[in-house]
């Protein structure tokens, strides 16, 4: 738990974002996703964000103030400002526009951008989404899952920047769109039924997790069509048993030979 002057710091600091960007506490909690009881605890110094939440509030702060709430997620940041330290290195499988990820471009060279913050910080949460009908073993509440890592993707690839989360990707009922073990990177502020059909999406059951289909409205009924023509439609419909979490924005994947 942090001291009672470092709680005093991550206050005034939250307080000052909501000056510079001329947000109430109410506006903060609907950009965030969170409740406004929640901001306001962190104000007072009551408790203190998570680390999604700090990922989120340094996706909005004015750079370069961001990088002291990346660095309170836990990111290293001697990593963000150490000139010769370089950006992830990977492999990617990307959506329809088939974009690609600069990589090896260097960490400090996005973030001292003149013209804007040209990258965001997306936490990797210890979760995982499912593409088969098989529950998984243990259904993680997202509030309760770790952050695992920060990933850093271009800002126009991120219609949203704080609602933007990665989390792992199980089963083979998206081949061969999306390789099982692939990572998604999903938006959370996009979950109208009428603006994802015929999305990719993230769907939350009860007792099921995470489900990834693409979601498709087809004569009054709400279903999940796997690309995968070996699995059947799942009809989610009933929205008190099934909630949008979030559209899938693009996934990264390795190679299945490696």
């Amino acid at each position: 738990m942090p001291d009672k002057p470092m709680a005093a710091e991550w206050s005034d600091r939250i307080r000052k974002l909501l000056g510079d960007l001329n947000l109430s506490q109410a506006a903060l909690a609907e950009r965030l996703g969170i409740s406004p009881p929640t901001v306001s605890r962190w104000l007072q110094g009551r408790h203190e964000p998570t680390a999604e939440g700090y990922i989120a509030l340094g996706n909005l702060a004015p750079s370069p103030d961001g990088v002291y709430f990346w660095e309170r997620a836990g990111m290293n940041a001697s990593i963000l400002l150490d000139p010769n330290a370089e950006a992830l290195r990977f492999s990617v499988q990307i959506d329809l526009k088939q974009c690609k990820l600069v990589a090896g471009r260097k960490t400090a060279d996005i973030l001292s951008s003149k013209t804007e913050k040209a990258a965001v910080a997306i936490p990797l949460m210890r979760a995982t989404a499912y593409g088969d009908r098989v529950p998984p073993h243990e259904n993680v509440v997202l509030s309760e899952a770790a952050v695992e890592d920060v990933l850093f993707a271009p800002l126009s690839w991120c219609p949203n920047p704080e609602s933007m989360i990665a989390m792992h990707f199980e089963g083979d009922s998206m081949l061969p769109v999306i390789p099982p073990k692939s990572i998604l990177f999903v938006d959370r502020a996009s979950t109208h039924r009428d603006r994802l059909h015929q999305r990719i999406a993230v769907v939350s059951h009860r007792d099921l997790g995470f489900k990834v289909a693409r979601f498709q409205r087809i004569a009054g009924s709400d279903l999940l069509v796997s690309a995968n023509y070996q699995y059947p439609p799942v009809d989610v419909s009933n929205a008190s048993k099934w909630k949008f979490f979030g559209e899938v924005l693009w996934w990264v994947s390795r190679d299945m030979g490696q």
